[in-house]
């Protein structure tokens, strides 16, 4: 018998999450840790498959993919509009100081 698939469809409205899967993020930041890498389970959203090394890379609220705003260094969500990114606690940072509540404020 060949080696079993698990695959997991993301719908248009969404009710779970990777908790309710049985995944941490924790765990996603560096899967290899500790653990036998996992054969077969995937992640599918919009017709793409995900595996888990991407998960970093993705959203953990809508799981579309990441960007990166140079003029504020900071990582954000395109479908949430959303940082992804705290800003730092030094008071002076150029890059945080003026940035926006929202990445669609930007100029």
């Amino acid at each position: 018998m060949g080696k079993k698939k698990v695959f997991y469809l993301d719908p248009d409205e969404r009710k779970w999450t990777m908790k309710d899967l049985g995944f941490s993020w924790e765990e996603m930041d560096d899967p290899e840790a500790g653990k036998k890498a996992i054969e077969g389970i995937f992640l599918m959203k919009n017709g793409k498959i995900r595996e888990l090394f991407e998960l970093p890379n993705h959203c953990k609220e809508c799981l579309d993919p990441l960007a990166y705003n140079d003029e504020h260094d900071s990582v954000y969500c395109p479908t949430c509009d959303e940082w992804r990114e705290t800003s730092c606690s030094d008071p002076n940072c150029e890059y945080c100081l003026a940035r926006p509540a929202k990445p669609s404020h930007c100029e």
